[in-house]
């Protein structure tokens, strides 16, 4: 039997992974369907499946204690609403690949508010970890159009820029909310929430949309949107994040750039050069990924605190003789 905290690791994984895959996604629906139109049909076809799934695996839809639908109104406002406006809005200004530099912040915005408003402790071994999957997942973007990777307008910046910011809080918020109640609860509730709040806009755009324009190829992205991201992703994330700090799930988040950047080149066919790039991303990536996961008595960390430690000692020594 693997460890929970090991499953929890993996849990998030998969849904950072899956979080990337929305980036691709959603330049492609966000060219041909208005946003909050787009936005609510990913939500409503969510819906039809979280609910009976939910039924089955939680049993009824019931109230929350008023503190958590709070929460929950809270995570949904951020993570659901304005991440989905902020991200297809600043993907009509912005190629998918080029997102991917700003959301290689996602760890270290995490990680900041996770210990200010969590107070959730960032030691050494964490501070390393963020570092170099910030670093990794940077410099993979950077090169991916050719050394054009910060060639985004200002709009579509700041909007990838606030995505990133609500993406960080719905995972913050999301490790208050999600303590109380089973994943796939907390799921059916945001989606909930989402719906109604994206419901107003669609029907405005829907007025003056032909729904007719769209193809059989969207209608599977769509799906997509609403199933595997929404559904199967969220509740990955909540579970995962029932049994990890946030601080070690930011960490995760380095996996939204790379998996954003693999589909927007293997399947939008979007720029891509400098192979010595991907390889030095990807190992700092995976070293940081091994500097979080590594234990206490781990005889590899001590490789890194002893030297660490060595130094603080030799400066205490120089103050000491001065």
């Amino acid at each position: 039997m693997l460890h929970p905290e090991i499953i929890g690791h993996v849990q998030v994984i998969l849904a950072m992974c899956i979080v990337g895959s929305s980036v691709a996604v959603g330049k492609v629906v966000s060219v041909e369907v208005p946003v909050f139109l787009a936005s609510f049909i990913r939500f409503a076809v969510a819906l039809l499946f979280i609910v009976p799934l939910n039924r089955m695996l939680a049993g009824s839809l019931r109230l929350p204690p008023r503190k958590v639908a709070l929460l929950l109104g809270a995570q949904a406002f951020f993570g659901i609403f304005l991440f989905s406006v902020c991200l297809l809005l600043g993907l009509k200004r912005t190629a998918a690949v080029n997102a991917g530099v700003i959301f290689g912040m996602l760890p270290a915005v995490n990680a900041l508010l996770s210990v200010w408003l969590l107070h959730e402790k960032l030691n050494q071994r964490y501070a390393i970890g963020i570092g170099l999957s910030v670093l990794g997942a940077v410099l993979l973007e950077l090169r991916s159009a050719d050394g054009g990777g910060f060639g985004v307008g200002v709009v579509g910046m700041l909007l990838i820029l606030c995505a990133v910011f609500c993406e960080a809080m719905f995972s913050v918020i999301g490790k208050l909310s999600g303590l109380s109640l089973p994943a796939v609860t907390v799921t059916c509730w945001v989606i909930l929430i989402g719906v109604a709040l994206f419901m107003p806009g669609a029907l405005y755009e829907a007025a003056s949309f032909d729904f007719r324009s769209i193809s059989p190829k969207l209608w599977w992205l769509l799906a997509y949107y609403g199933v595997v991201v929404t559904v199967i992703g969220f509740s990955l994330f909540y579970a995962g994040l029932s049994k990890i700090s946030a601080v070690a799930a930011g960490v995760h988040m380095a996996f939204v750039p790379l998996s954003a950047m693999a589909i927007a080149v293997l399947i939008l066919g979007e720029a891509f050069g400098l192979i010595d790039a991907l390889s030095l991303s990807l190992l700092l990536v995976l070293a940081a990924l091994f500097v979080i996961g590594l234990k206490p008595e781990s005889p590899a960390q001590s490789l890194i605190e002893k030297p660490l430690a060595f130094l603080k000692e030799w400066q205490k020594w120089l103050n000491k003789n001065q």
